[in-house]
């Protein structure tokens, strides 16, 4: 039973608008695409993992899934891909989409990759990264004054394609890391290896409501990181079937791209949500004007109410509320 579902963290949606908005030239583009790309490649390696989970063995008691829990250690925080909370133990899951040819080197704590001729990249070692991960939550639990609740771990490889080999402790490697389709029979291990009496269940429930109050999301901006600055963000109603940069006009009560000749009714609502992400979820009729290229105000008076924006102020000092749009996004 999944009991926190997967999500894009807002991060993400960040660097995409980035990737749609910050004109090429800025000095940190490519900086900020190759982050991008990285999470991507995450998000995409979970996302391919939930086959997986769905053929995981039948159990006696239910087993309860947490996707991208992120809890409170100390004075900072640690996340977990995948957190399941079997009867009696916890398996932490360190997804990993890699290309190539891995190297494992859990004696030096790394793992090489090797793409085609591209120089070798140094990672590191997903094990490690899960057992740290182990440590932290077996934390959390003392600190909420739970009893201790065993805790397993393994690195999943979700490129099929991925080649595996190994400099040093091999039996480690052999023990903690899997590709994708191993992760039911492994599981299947783990299970006999833990036949203990299982956690009381009203335990269970209070661990449940605890994991999931104490989660907390990544609010960090990658704009400031970046040194974007508003003057560097690209107004328009950009066309979303164009593959370059196409600014659409409003004509006729629709938006039209010249280059393709596409015609949508409410593109302006993804111009919305991009300036919500890159300048301020509040927005004044001046700002719309600019960011829309739209100088009829009635005209963006109506746009906002079948978007069913709220304003705040009077006439002359009224502003809108973009963060609804972020709630769909």
């Amino acid at each position: 039973m999944i009991k926190k579902a997967r999500c894009v963290p807002s991060r993400v949606h960040i660097l995409r608008a980035m990737k749609r908005r910050v004109r090429p030239n800025h000095d940190k583009y490519q900086d900020f695409l190759n982050e991008l790309g990285r999470k991507e490649a995450g998000i995409f390696g979970e996302q391919s993992l939930d086959y997986y989970l769905k053929l995981l063995p039948e159990t006696k008691h239910p087993y309860f899934i947490f996707h991208g829990l992120r809890l409170p250690f100390r004075d900072t925080f640690f996340q977990m891909d995948t957190l399941i909370l079997f009867s009696n133990f916890f398996l932490v899951l360190e997804v990993k989409y890699f290309k190539g040819t891995l190297y494992f080197d859990p004696k030096n704590y790394q793992i090489l990759q090797e793409v085609e001729e591209n120089p070798l990249k140094v990672y590191q070692d997903p094990i490690l990264q899960a057992s740290n991960q182990c440590s932290k939550l077996q934390s959390w639990l003392r600190t909420k004054q739970f009893p201790e609740v065993p805790c397993e771990k393994l690195a999943v490889l979700t490129n099929p394609k991925v080649i595996t080999k190994v400099l040093s402790s091999p039996s480690e490697v052999d023990r903690y890391v899997i590709k994708s389709p191993a992760l039911s029979p492994k599981v299947k291990t783990l299970l006999k290896r833990h036949y203990s009496q299982p956690l009381d269940k009203k335990l269970i429930k209070k661990l449940i409501k605890q994991l999931l109050k104490d989660h907390t999301p990544d609010k960090s901006s990658p704009i400031p990181q970046y040194g974007v600055l508003p003057s560097d963000i690209m107004t328009g109603v950009l066309c979303p079937s164009c593959i370059d940069i196409e600014i659409m006009k409003r004509i006729h009560g629709t938006w039209e791209c010249s280059n393709c000749g596409g015609k949508y009714e409410d593109a302006h609502r993804a111009a919305l949500v991009d300036y919500a992400l890159l300048i301020s979820p509040f927005i004044t009729m001046r700002e719309l004007k600019r960011f829309l290229g739209i100088e009829n105000r009635v005209t963006i008076t109506r746009l906002l109410k079948n978007l069913n924006i709220e304003f705040v102020g009077g006439t002359k000092s009224r502003t809108y509320n973009l963060t609804p749009l972020l709630t769909k996004t």
